[in-house]
């Protein structure tokens, strides 16, 4: 047993015994989430929430990978832990405001903030770092893929301890069945295809009258396991879809696009 703990103190595995086996699971850390090179350095001068910044030259900053709750937004009240997740990173920037930023393949979005994983001056990496605390779920927005097995392996151990947001009630998967028009912005979604949908650019996966997914065809190279283009209605039997991302209204129905495998399982 003593051979065991000095293993599982060097490895950083988690252990947990089933019919008197023992079960290893190698635990991520943080600083494990790393890239080979950064693309440049900058000063931090304000912390806007818990997934973006401001730098020096007034440059607004979106973390990759990751989503944090929101803050207020009137009329909207602030999700559970935002304001915690933009408190805890500013306690971290607070010692030394100068970060490492690696962009994205992409290099901004739609809004014109920069796309970039932040990396503390020694290396620790800030997008990992909010995700293993819980303060921040785990995406993908294609064509910024890069680490997304590491913060999401960090968003399962953080799942598995009900650390900070998944613990709170909003952060469960909510029936489709239950969405009502309003419930627009990013969720967390579970349901049953009771019909597919398929047009010249996109198939629709429908979980309810008034819910649907939808995987643009231009993003079908990136569910390299699946042949979306010959999904059959029967291939869902007995199956509970689960689904994170943006929820949006279009015609008195909503919809959430899935633009990567890892935003949906259970296909």
């Amino acid at each position: 047993m003593l051979r065991f703990y000095y293993l599982k103190k060097v490895l950083n595995l988690s252990a947990f015994f089933i019919g008197g086996c023992i079960f290893i699971v190698a635990e991520v850390a943080a600083s494990e989430c790393k890239v080979k090179r950064y693309d440049t350095e900058a000063t931090v001068v304000k912390v806007v929430d818990g997934d973006s910044v401001t730098l020096a030259g007034k440059r607004k900053v979106r973390l990759i990978g990751i989503n944090a709750p929101e803050l207020a937004r009137y009329p909207e009240k602030a999700e559970p832990y935002a304001l915690a997740a933009k408190q805890y990173l500013k306690t971290q920037l607070a010692a030394n405001k100068k970060v490492h930023l690696k962009f994205g393949q992409q290099h901004k979005d739609r809004y014109g903030r920069l796309l970039a994983h932040l990396f503390l001056k020694d290396g620790r990496n800030l997008n990992a770092m909010l995700v293993k605390q819980g303060l921040a779920s785990a995406i993908v927005v294609p064509p910024n893929t890069a680490l997304i097995d590491c913060y999401f392996s960090l968003e399962q151990q953080a799942r598995q301890k009900a650390k900070n947001i998944w613990s709170a009630h909003s952060f469960k998967n909510t029936p489709a069945s239950q969405l009502k028009l309003k419930d627009t912005g990013f969720a967390f979604i579970q349901g049953t295809v009771m019909r597919i949908g398929k047009s010249r650019g996109s198939i629709w996966l429908q979980l309810a009258p008034k819910f649907t997914l939808r995987i643009k065809r231009k993003d079908f190279k990136y569910f390299k396991t699946l042949d979306l283009k010959k999904l059959r209605l029967e291939d869902f039997k007995g199956k509970t879809l689960y689904a994170r991302g943006w929820i949006y209204q279009w015609k008195k129905e909503l919809y959430m696009q899935v633009r990567h495998p890892k935003m949906i399982n259970g296909l």
